[in-house]
């Protein structure tokens, strides 16, 4: 085992010298050549599915292969990401969560309260209005698994239903949305936590109304996803947001679909839509519109470290979306990586090799 890594340590990133417990690595900084580069587990918060498989419409032996691929290439945990649909089809997908799977943290319900506005590649049929009162949607709203929601803060009720969440302790993203800087403050000031993929489907910046975009930007409390494939954001636009936001406040996610990980120029049906795999990513076939990405969190890490350095990199998708969850137990995964960032090792919370 490696004992002198590159890291981000307390002191920042640099070179540090390495001892293991069962309670995780301790860092002490040194002035001597690494041996490799240490970094924790990715955590994906925003996921819909990978390698052909897809969560709302996979067994629960198709979930436990996408989650053992998953950590073939990094992950320590991630959030299976419905899409807007009927409660039926929602509770349908969640009966295949394996309770016992480490790598599963929860589920993440993104719609389908958003704005018919701002679909994205989410169904517009399923779209509906955030529920006033008892409703059909109760038992996924009060799922002890439900960690993460993306709804529009603009919608009627959608405040009421956010401190709901906030108070059990669930973590509302704004997505999907035509919300004003106001609606969108409104949203924060009831408890929402993040933006979902931020700059896509949502209301942009102007200088009339500076929109979802622009309070995003303004607001260091607010955590912002970010879709780093340089296609849903290119690299001068995540510039202008590392430049006014915190780094602690960066959430890459892949918001990968069944694609990744596809042969380009495939075509298939998903969520009801037409949809075909390009070389790096996934369209709509009717208009040539993203439909989530074709990437998974290692290449957004591989490509936030090429455009941005190690340590935005490895805050935004090792340690900031852990935050976020209140995840304060430490990483039960490391992964030694080359000077190419080729994953090299996996270790334990104790340090002890698992591949």
């Amino acid at each position: 085992m490696s004992l002198f890594y590159q890291t981000l340590g307390p002191d920042g990133f640099g070179t540090y010298h390495t001892s293991w417990s069962e309670d995780g690595p301790t860092f002490e900084r040194v002035h001597k050549p690494h041996e490799a580069t240490l970094i924790p587990g990715f955590v994906d918060i925003h996921i819909h599915g990978a390698f052909g498989i897809d969560f709302m419409s996979a067994t629960r032996e198709e979930m436990g292969i996408l989650s053992r691929q998953l950590r073939g290439i990094g992950y320590e945990a991630f959030l299976p990401t419905t899409v807007t649909a009927s409660p039926a089809d929602v509770e349908r997908a969640l009966s295949v969560l394996d309770d016992s799977d480490p790598s599963i943290w929860g589920f993440h319900l993104e719609g389908p309260f958003i704005s018919p506005e701002f679909p994205g590649a989410q169904p517009p049929s399923s779209i509906v209005l955030p529920p006033v009162g008892p409703s059909e949607w109760d038992p996924i709203l009060d799922h002890p698994a439900l960690k993460v929601i993306t709804l529009a803060p603009e919608l009627p009720n959608a405040t009421t239903l956010i401190t709901r969440l906030f108070e059990r302790g669930v973590r509302v993203g704004m997505g999907h949305t035509n919300a004003t800087y106001d609606e969108a403050r409104m949203g924060y000031e009831c408890g929402a936590t993040h933006t979902t993929h931020t700059f896509n489907a949502m209301r942009g910046f102007h200088h009339r109304e500076a929109g979802m975009v622009g309070y995003a930007l303004e607001n260091d409390g607010l955590a912002c996803e970010l879709i780093y494939d340089r296609l849903h954001v290119t690299e001068n636009s995540a510039r202008v947001l590392l430049h006014n936001k915190p780094f602690d406040q960066i959430l890459a996610v892949s918001d990968s679909t069944m694609a990744t990980g596809l042969e380009p120029g495939r075509k298939f049906t998903m969520w009801g839509l037409d949809v075909v795999k390009g070389k790096g990513d996934i369209r709509l076939a009717s208009n040539g519109a993203l439909a989530g990405s074709a990437i998974t969190l290692y290449d957004a890490f591989v490509n936030l470290v090429d455009d941005f350095g190690f340590e935005i990199a490895v805050l935004a998708c090792c340690i900031n979306p852990r935050n976020l969850l209140g995840r304060t137990e430490p990483p039960a995964v490391w992964l030694e990586l080359d000077d190419d960032l080729r994953i090299v090792g996996t270790l334990g919370r104790d340090g002890k090799r698992r591949n």
